[in-house]
């Protein structure tokens, strides 16, 4: 492959520290594996090259296709693995939460605080958070619940955590920038190492800023990135080290300018959108493609209308790729559950079950009860919302009592009958229920809406947000001729088929590319999110990285009415 001058001078530098800003379809990756190629051509032996990226699997990637002959190799790999490396050389065995530890650690803090998975995970996720800002003695830590459950969750995840002697990446991290204060230590890391090329620069956290920082003093350092693409903050990552490179480096920046993989008109509107980003660099979009295809702004009355017009587009065959992209998980659920019946193939990139939610969970054990007279799934929803059954009746229940002599036991009170009477005569009402009514009569009749108001109150979590989920598991059931049918559907395996349409969110398919590209929901509160309003220019990043993976063709979709509320259209589609 012949390299424009753009990508020629990049990878022939001479400079000793040098980010290279490279926009999308820039051909980065070429370039750092060519830089890779050039300096062991030039004589730096491979032990003493240190590559790193943001995954495992673009390491992994980066290796297969290194070209190098002997079998003395570079270092590839995470800065996690790098500095599990390092640790190991000071302290010896590491043990890391992991694998079982890791699932016992969060099953005591969703069965202990009561909570959902998905809040366990962004529980773990402020816990990581909290230990960088703390380590960095910053004090602008923001969370996503409350403080008094966020502290209970932090000490019974450290308490879990030294018990059991492991460490997590964000300690990993940090031991390592403490065995750096030995200055013999960290000397002989840089003496052994000459060369530290970095991918994906632009997803760095603050600790590994630092920790780049401290073993590229003397070396040469060679960085590619695109602070446009940077898109996952919930993980840490943070643009500003694109942005004062030369500060923190001593370094300079090179520019590539031409996207490869996008027609002109593509890489000239996002050129339009992410221009309005403050955080980022000055530089030149061009488009190497001057064909102008079509880029479609559409504007349904609603999300079914939205995917009858994607269906369309699809089955005109026009094109080897497709993809449907979405901001949030939840969202692919309903286009899943659509293409199934308008029987169109799809891959589903993301390994996300909607199902496996608590909301669709509690939904599904509400019809189990019913339907199947599933005991374990009547304990799961008997208190949701609470409804005073004593631990000493669900352990009755539980061991095989009958649950209406249990709970119309006549030496309970009237009041206790009474209530016990309605809950047992509305449950049994789900049966005359279609698909389409029983979620609302769920929330409503049996009062699931009361137990997601306290769930809300009680962990700080987003009450729109929570029936938002309620109102997608409605027009998923909707799709439904009976409840019994959503059973089944929803313990149906996730998709493994290889398919022209690809479906994801968009931070599944960072660093891919596709013929067409639907992005849907391009609404407020959608995209943006709306609880990521307070970093506009996050979210702006990855309406960016959703329109640049198109090649040929782009649709967005603003779809007026999602749930039934009127939305507005997304401040992104310019």
């Amino acid at each position: 492959m012949e390299l424009d001058k753009y990508q020629q001078d990049a990878y022939l530098t001479k400079e000793n520290k040098v980010l290279v800003v490279a926009p999308p379809g820039s051909g980065k990756t070429t370039v750092m594996l060519r830089r890779l190629q050039h300096i062991i051509e030039e004589g730096v032996s491979p032990k003493k090259i240190v590559v790193l990226t943001f995954s495992k699997a673009s390491a992994v990637e980066m290796e297969e296709r290194y070209e190098g002959k002997g079998s003395i190799r570079p270092f590839f790999g995470t800065i996690h693995g790098l500095c599990y490396r390092i640790l190991r050389v000071k302290r010896g065995a590491i043990s890391m939460i992991y694998g079982k530890d890791e699932f016992i650690i969060r099953s005591r803090l969703q069965k202990e605080l009561k909570l959902d998975s998905d809040d366990v995970e962004t529980i773990l996720r402020d816990i990581s958070k909290y230990k960088v800002k703390t380590y960095l003695k910053e004090t602008d830590l923001v969370l996503t619940h409350k403080d008094d459950l966020f502290e209970k969750a932090f000490d019974l995840y450290e308490s879990e955590r030294k018990k059991r002697g492991l460490l997590d990446f964000d300690d990993l991290q940090i031991e390592v920038l403490r065995q750096f204060e030995d200055e013999a230590f960290l000397t002989a890391f840089r003496n052994a190492h000459s060369h530290i090329l970095i991918d994906e620069f632009q997803d760095l956290d603050p600790i590994q800023l630092k920790i780049i920082q401290k073993i590229s003093k003397e070396q040469r350092l060679f960085c590619v990135g695109d602070e446009d693409q940077c898109i996952y903050a919930f993980r840490g990552s943070d643009p500003t080290g694109m942005i004062d490179f030369e500060k923190m480096f001593q370094g300079k920046k090179l520019y590539l300018k031409y996207n490869y993989r996008s027609t002109e008109n593509i890489v000239n509107y996002a050129g339009e959108v992410i221009q309005l980003n403050t955080l980022r660099n000055k530089k030149e979009l061009l488009a190497s493609r001057k064909e102008k295809r079509k880029i479609t702004k559409i504007f349904p009355e609603n999300q079914e209308l939205m995917l009858l017009d994607i269906a369309n587009e699809i089955r005109k065959d026009a094109f080897g790729s497709y993809a449907i992209l979405y901001r949030t998980n939840r969202e692919g659920m309903r286009v899943k559950e659509f293409l199934r019946k308008e029987k169109i193939a799809f891959h589903s990139r993301d390994n996300y079950n909607f199902f496996k939610g608590f909301i669709a969970k509690d939904i599904l054990d509400y019809l189990r009860a019913a339907y199947q007279d599933d005991r374990e799934a009547f304990l799961r929803i008997v208190n949701k919302p609470y409804r005073y059954q004593s631990k000493a009746d669900m352990r009755k229940i539980g061991l095989g009592e009958d649950i209406e002599k249990i709970l119309l036991d006549p030496a309970k009170n009237n009041y206790s009958l009474i209530k016990n009477r309605e809950f047992l005569r509305d449950l049994s009402g789900i049966r005359k229920m279609t698909t389409e009514r029983v979620v609302e009569y769920i929330e409503k009749v049996l009062g699931y809406e009361e137990y997601l108001r306290s769930y809300a109150e009680r962990t700080g979590r987003d009450e729109e947000e929570l029936f938002e989920e309620l109102d997608e598991m409605k027009e998923v059931a909707a799709y439904y001729d009976n409840p019994l049918d959503l059973l089944t559907a929803s313990t149906r395996e996730a998709e493994v088929t290889e398919a022209k349409v690809s479906l994801s969110t968009v931070h599944g398919v960072k660093g891919l590319e596709f013929d067409k590209v639907f992005v849907i929901n391009a609404v407020e509160g959608y995209m943006p999110h709306g609880a990521s309003l307070e970093n506009l220019e996050e979210e702006r990043r990855i309406f960016y990285v959703a329109i640049t993976r198109a090649k040929e063709e782009l649709h967005i979709y603003s779809p007026r009415f999602i749930h039934g509320k009127e939305r507005k259209r997304s401040r992104f589609v310019l």
